[in-house]
């Protein structure tokens, strides 16, 4: 073994160790708990939100899902968006083809919204979900006199 480590005066037989300054991210990398399947699946899709006076609207991207195939649920304040899509072909071989492809998306909404006025849009692959803000939520504007 000592054959193989090189050899100089200074260092004697034993080789010089610089730890990088980035081993503790390395560790931490390597020892980090795995992300469930469910997480994963999570950062595949495209989500945005945007939020105005009136509404916040959350954008899906769900390319490849008929609209019949998305299941959108409210349970308390919790937004639950799933999409699964099965289909099986048989090829000119007699084989069989099957693709199955699944997403789940759960988000918290906030607590000064109106949740019986919800609605989703799904158009071109792109599901739209808008939650209108609360009257009081929104505020008025207060005249400054002088």
């Amino acid at each position: 073994m000592f054959a193989l480590m090189p050899w100089t005066r200074r260092s004697g037989l034993l080789p010089r160790v610089d730890i990088p300054d980035d081993f503790e991210t390395l560790v931490n990398r390597l020892f980090a708990p795995w992300p469930t399947f469910e997480e994963l699946e999570a950062d595949r899709w495209n989500v945005t939100t945007e939020e105005n006076d009136k509404e916040f609207m959350i954008r899906y991207e769900l390319p490849g899902f008929e609209p019949a195939e998305v299941k959108v649920e409210l349970i308390g304040d919790r937004l639950t968006v799933e999409a699964e899509h099965k289909t099986e072909e048989k090829t000119e071989e007699g084989r069989n083809g099957r693709t199955y492809a699944h997403v789940k998306r759960t988000m918290t909404l906030p607590p000064d919204v109106e949740l019986e006025k919800m609605e989703a849009i799904y158009r071109n692959g792109v599901l739209e979900v808008h939650v209108p803000r609360a009257p009081e939520a929104v505020g008025r504007r207060i005249e400054v006199k002088s």
